[in-house]
């Protein structure tokens, strides 16, 4: 079998200075082959890049879900004052149509009760 050789070397040392990209610049600055001996160090940001967007979405999910937290829990507060007021209000609505309030409140218009029954009014057709 026939293996070609390794020319990544020479590529990169072939490449005039106003060519080369800043990964090739960490690359030729950054000499790590003694950590990662099989592949640079550039090679690998593509997945540092995406192991840092990961991270990013993490914790921002994370604060999403405290801030929905904390409006639930706010809203379920004000959920509990407008029950208590509801209560409160419906109860002051049964009282207030009793028939001896609804009295005393017609008194303080002039109106009386009416002590005669009253009476029907027949109009007959012809």
């Amino acid at each position: 079998m026939f293996f070609p050789e390794n020319r990544y070397q020479d590529t990169i040392s072939e490449r005039s200075e106003a060519k080369r990209s800043i990964f090739s610049w960490i690359d030729s600055w950054a000499n790590l082959t003694f950590i990662l001996p099989r592949r640079k160090p550039t090679n690998y940001i593509p997945y540092v890049l995406f192991l840092t967007f990961l991270g990013i979405l993490y914790i921002s999910n994370a604060h999403l879900a405290r801030k929905i937290q904390r409006e639930t829990m706010n809203l379920e507060k004000e959920v509990i004052n407008l029950r208590t007021d509801y209560t409160h209000t419906q109860a002051k609505y049964m009282n207030s149509i009793k028939y001896s309030e609804v009295e005393k409140k017609a008194k303080q218009f002039g109106l009386e009760r009416v002590e005669k029954v009253p009476y029907q009014i027949i109009v007959s057709k012809k």
